[in-house]
Formats: structure tokens, sequence, C-alpha cells
């Protein structure tokens, strides 16, 4: 374990002493002598940390000729991307052809507001205006962008940069941030600027939908006419990991790319820019620190009836449980989280709450009252395509292991409910009114849907003191539960929090919060890219797993979907997925917890605790989802990789539910299938192998 690690372990016990520690840590540093995260997991034999990049750079002369604020991008702006289609165009050139963006489909179809702001992966971006004629994106060309010392968020653990290139994928492009006076120190207490990458921004056009914030229909061109491709233009989220989460960021120059668009020419446009806050909100007495109780994956645009029918709402109430982990703490703070990301138009709640399910009746009364939710002081709020939103704080005591009932009152009609598509929880819709505020049940009946709309988080309040983090579960039917029981109660997720309450070797307290990021829809390995050490995150796994709250670790379990879609031979195939793995390692491993900052004389320096990974080797297929014999064949060769080069931070998911209790072994043991299926006892056992690794020290960076 890391000495930062260490240190953020220590800060938490009861009567420790952690300013003595932060001595002990600067004198360290100063002699040369301490060993940081990338250090030690090189020393473990496990895969080392990407290292940070903390130093000055000359920006070029071009970096100083437009220079604008975050939130007025207007000095900036050098192309114009979008236009309006009538009988005569508005002029717009993108690609250096003259194809564009449609404006309506952005503000009109999608709900983007022009010259407004938008959330995206929980970061607030001012939008320029669109279809004007005028300048409406900044094509990268060394600009700066400021940002205030007040009035926006100057603070947190990434920037989301919303980006698209033409031409072809932007890769590598480069540029800096500046940190502000007595932020970001360097471990000799000098202030330092931080050179950051972008390892891929995909085509506008040919780029994966799968990792897009927003897809839209059209493409106008420059001779008046539109198409719909088929692809459909995109708009991408890149986040960007800071190298001292917490500290004020005072500019960003943009990379120095090009200044105009030529065709076939690789070009990168960047709408806007936001930094994602931490989860520590206020100071002093005020101060707050959040962490993820539950989570649900955004991994479709219409959520299933059972009948295989599209759900819809009319002005209808939507009542859904969710099945927390941890409770909260002394100050009894609830946020909720929504979520339209994979929506095609805006949706509105004109009303929201939150409340404790009725243990008694276990179904959509509450046991008390509900709390209603409120959105920067407004009972309503409007989400567009692609965005998310969260809410103010209130005040609810939540037991661990709790079941929360959330109501959305949708405005309108919906034809459509974007959400989690394989929930097996069941959801309540009410008649055609506002059944937000009822406590009992009556005006609820139980759909049929087989997902889960809109609802992405909930949020706790933990310890000031001694803040705990949250474990996110990222991966496929392995952690989606999607053909366990269909009571919301026994996802992966649900059954490690389960075995840890019920650990002999516990308290029968769940200390950190586990959330399910797993879905059965999608492959979830990274799209691959020209970088031998990737940084960046685009989506689902910025939104799936690092805006959630207080990320501390991610257990990956994946890959069996890339295996059985594989059509090589086994080496290929294995091949393939081993190499997107270790992508999906060091891209997570780039990130830093929120509260893993380190101080010298009160100042932030850039050492930090990165995120900790753990991987999973791959379950034997089952008889429901079978595998040729090479792609079994390369399931034992990724699984053997796996053994062989992530010793400490492994969990042996194959041998828990095979035969053999091997990783190699073929078969799921007969007492985890169900018709063939992942049984509640299938999870179980995957929790159980999991507690087990956490209990013996198998682990070179235990939980927190």
């Amino acid at each position: 374990m890391s000495v930062f690690r260490l240190l953020r372990h220590a800060s938490r016990r009861p009567g420790s002493k952690p300013v003595v520690a932060l001595t002990v840590v600067a004198a360290a540093l100063a002699a040369g002598s301490l060993t940081t995260t990338a250090s030690a997991h090189a020393a473990s034999g496990t895969s080392a940390q990407p290292p940070r990049t903390a130093s000055h750079s000359t920006r070029s002369p071009a970096a100083a000729q437009l220079t604008c604020a975050i939130d007025d991008t207007s000095g900036c702006l050098n192309n114009t991307a979008t236009s309006t289609f009538t009988t005569t165009t508005s002029p717009a050139d993108a690609d250096g052809s003259g194809n564009s963006f449609d404006a309506a489909d952005l503000t009109r179809t999608a709900g983007w507001r022009s010259g407004k702001t938008v959330t995206i992966d929980g970061a607030t971006i001012t939008l320029p205006k669109f279809g004007t004629g005028s300048y409406d994106n900044m094509l990268a060309s060394g600009q700066t962008v400021t940002l205030p010392g007040s009035g926006v968020v100057n603070t947190g653990d990434a920037v989301v940069i919303l980006a698209f290139a033409t031409g072809a994928a932007v890769t590598d492009a480069t540029g800096t941030l500046t940190y502000a006076r007595n932020n970001c120190l360097d471990p000799n207490g000098d202030p330092t600027d931080q050179d950051y990458r972008l390892d891929t921004v995909p085509d506008w056009l040919s780029g994966p939908s799968s990792a897009a914030s927003i897809t839209l229909v059209h493409e106008n061109h420059s001779d008046d006419t539109q198409t719909s491709p088929s692809s459909g233009p995109k708009v991408y989220a890149i986040s960007v990991p800071l190298a001292c989460p917490g500290s004020v960021i005072s500019s960003i120059s943009l990379p120095q790319l090009t200044d105009g668009v030529q065709a076939g020419r690789p070009a990168l446009h960047i709408l806007g820019l936001g930094i994602r806050p931490t989860t520590v909100t206020g100071s002093g007495s005020n101060a707050r620190h959040w962490v993820g109780t539950w989570a649900s994956v955004q991994d479709t645009d219409k959520v299933q009836s059972s009948d295989g029918s599209t759900a819809a709402v009319d002005s209808q109430t939507l009542r859904i449980p969710a099945h927390v982990s941890i409770g909260t703490d002394s100050g009894n703070g609830v946020r909720v989280h929504l979520s339209n990301a994979m929506g095609a138009t805006p949706v509105t709640f004109d009303a929201a709450s939150v409340a404790l399910q009725d243990t008694t009746a276990a179904d959509a009364t509450a046991a008390a009252a509900p709390a209603t939710l409120t959105f920067d002081g407004s009972p309503s709020v409007t989400i567009p395509a692609g965005g998310d939103a969260t809410s103010d704080p209130v005040t609810l005591t939540v037991e661990q292991q709790a079941t929360v009932l959330v109501s959305l009152q949708v405005r309108g009609m919906a034809p459509a409910i974007p959400g989690h598509s394989a929930a097996r929880t069941p959801v309540w819709v009410s008649d055609h009114a506002d059944r937000t505020r009822d406590t009992a049940a009556a005006h609820y009946t139980q759909t049929t849907y087989t997902g889960l709309p809109y609802l992405s988080g909930i949020d706790v309040t933990t310890s000031i003191s001694h803040p705990t983090g949250s474990l996110v579960l990222y991966g496929d039917q392995s952690v989606n539960g999607g053909t366990a029981s269909d009571d919301g109660r026994h996802h992966l997720s649900d059954a490690i929090t389960n075995a840890l309450a019920d650990d002999p070797r516990g308290d029968t307290s769940v200390h950190y919060g586990v959330l399910n990021a797993g879905t059965a829809t999608n492959s979830l390995l990274p799209q691959s890219t020209s970088s031998t050490n990737p940084v960046n995150a685009l989506n689902p796994l910025d939104r799936d797993v690092l805006a959630q709250g207080n990320v501390r670790t991610v257990l990956v379990s994946t890959g069996a979907t890339d295996l059985l879609n594989c059509t090589g031979n086994a080496d290929t195939c294995a091949t393939d997925v081993e190499n997107a793995l270790a992508s999906l390692d060091t891209r997570l491993s780039s990130y830093s917890t929120d509260d893993g900052q380190l101080y010298i004389d009160q100042q932030p320096i850039t050492q930090n605790s990165n995120i900790t990974v753990y991987l999973a080797t791959i379950p034997p297929f089952t008889a429901a989802r079978p595998g040729t014999a090479a792609q079994e064949a390369a399931r034992e060769q990724v699984n053997t990789y796996l053994l062989d080069n992530y010793p400490g931070r492994l969990i042996d998911f194959a041998a828990a539910v095979s035969t053999d209790a091997d990783a190699t072994s073929s078969t799921v043991k007969a007492a985890d299938l169900s018709d063939g299926n992942p049984s509640d006892a299938y999870y179980a056992d995957l929790a159980g192998r999991y507690v087990s690794d956490t209990d013996s020290g198998a682990l070179v960076y235990p939980p927190d």
C-alpha cells in the first residue's frame, strides 16, 4: 500500500493525528524518499499507474491571440459548425467541405438551449449560440480559457470537454491546465502547471455511437440540401483527470492544432468545457462530504415492457425503488441524480420526491410523507438529451440496506423512456396526476417495465472527519444481475452489500458505498487508441463510473460479451480483450479520488491517491449463452493473462462459480444456475469471493 493510501486510511482512524502524518509526508517528499502510487504498483508486480505530468509549459504566441472565460467563450470561437436549414441554409463549414450540424436538431429536438448551459457527466458547460451564421465552436488553436474566481465551478476532479473531430479522429492533442496561486504545488512547494493530453477525440460521423453524448439526425450541406447519415452526427464528452483534485484552476489552454478546416484533414472542435465538482460541498462548518450509495447505468433509449413494447408515460408519476448500500451519517443528507443521457429529446419533471419504503408493505407505500426534491431551488427541472441533473440536498435518515422510493412526475407525453434496460426492479406508475407527495400507494399500479427509467444515482452524506468512499462495480452480466430475482435486491451490488454486512470478520456495518454499473446490452471495453498509456475517459466509462459519488475503488468484471461476439481464432479474440482490459485499467487508474489530496503548509500539492482498480476473471459461459470452442479457449487464455499480470488486484470470479473452483474450468456449477442462467446463488458466490479476498489480504489496496 502506498504511503498516500496509508495516510488516507490513517486519517479516518479514530484518534489518529493526520496533521502529524502530513508533516512526516512533507519531510519525506523533501528528502525524495517517498514511494508514489505508481512506483508502489510497480514494486508489487502490478501494472504501473501512468505518471503525472506537472511542469511549466511554454505556450506558443498563438495561444494569446484568443482568450475568453469558461462561462462566455465568445472571444475564443473561430469556426461555424451549425447551420439553420431553410431554402437558403445559413453559412457553416465544420469539415472543410461545407457540411454542418442542423441547429434545430440541437436546440428544438435535443433541447440544448443556445447560449445557455447543459450538464454532462456532472459538469455544467456553457454552450455557444447555434444556427446564427456566427462562430459557434472553438477550433482548437491554442486559445486560453480562463476561470473566474467566483460565479463558476473552478475546482473539481476532472475537466469535461464537449467536443468532436472532423476529417478523422484527432489523437494525442495536448494542452495545459494552470492552477491558481498557492494551488497544486510540487513536492518542493513550488507552483506547477499540468500538461494534459486528449488521447482520442472521435470523428463526428465515423466515431462510435456508444461513446457519444448526443447523436443527431441531420447533416446540412452548403448546397442547401440536408441528409440523414446512418451513423448520425455526434458530439462527445471527454474527461481529463486533474492532478490536484479540489485545487483552483485559473485557466485552460486548448491544444494548438489548426487555425482552419480543410477537407480530409483532422480538426478538433470544442463546444465548451466544464469542471466536474468533487463530492465535497460547502466549507468550514457547512462542509458536507457525499458518497454514492446506489447507482443504475443508463444504457437504453427505450425502456421496454415485458411484452416487448416500448414503455411510455403521459403526465404520470413514476415511483422507483432503490435498495441502497450504506446509510446517512449524522448529517442525514440525501441527494438524487437523474439522467436523460440516452434520450433523444428533453424531459421535464414537474415534481420529484424521496422517501423511505414502508417495510411492512414493500410496494409503492412510503413509510412517511415524502420529502420534496428541488433543483437549484426549483421544484421542476428540464433535462436536455444527453444531460443529467442533481437534486438539492434533503434531510432524510437512511439506514444501510434500506429501500428508498424516488417519485418523478413527468410533464406531458413521453412516448419513449430512456434509462437502464434490464433492471430486475419493480416500478410503479400513478394516474395522470402529481402523486410525488403521496404516502399511500392507492394511486399507483405496478408496471410491467423490464427496465428502470431516469434514476441514475443516490448519494448520502458521510463523516466530515472520516469520510468514506464508494466501490463501483463496472461490468456486464456478471455485475448487472439481469437473470436474478426481480425484486430489485439481487444484483451483484446487493449481494456484496449483504456479504459485507453478514461477514463474521466484520462489525455488521457496510463501510463504503457499493454501486452497480452493470449492463447486459453493450460491450464495456474501450475503443482502441494510438496511445500506449491512455488517460482519458469517454462515455459510458466516464458517466457510469467516474461521475459517481467519491469513487475510490472500481471492480472491472467484463469481457464475456466481447468474447462471445468475436469470430476470430482464440488467440486473436483473447489478445483483443486483454489489451482492452489493460487500457481500461490504465484509464481508470489515471483519475484520483476526490479526497486524496495532500497538503504542505495547508497548500495542496500534486501527489494524491489514484483510484484503485481490481480486475475479475471471466466466469465460464452458461447454457443460455454458450460459447464456441474457440471462444472458450480465448476465455481461459484471458483468465491466465489476468492471473499472471495483476497479482494483488485480481478477484477470481471464475473460480467462485465454476465446477472445479478454477479460473480455467469451463462450466458453471449447477447450483448457481436456473434454466441455464445465473441465479441469485451465482451472484452470492461472486460476492462471497470478493469479501473473502478483501478479508484475506489478497488485495494490495483494500477498498475503503
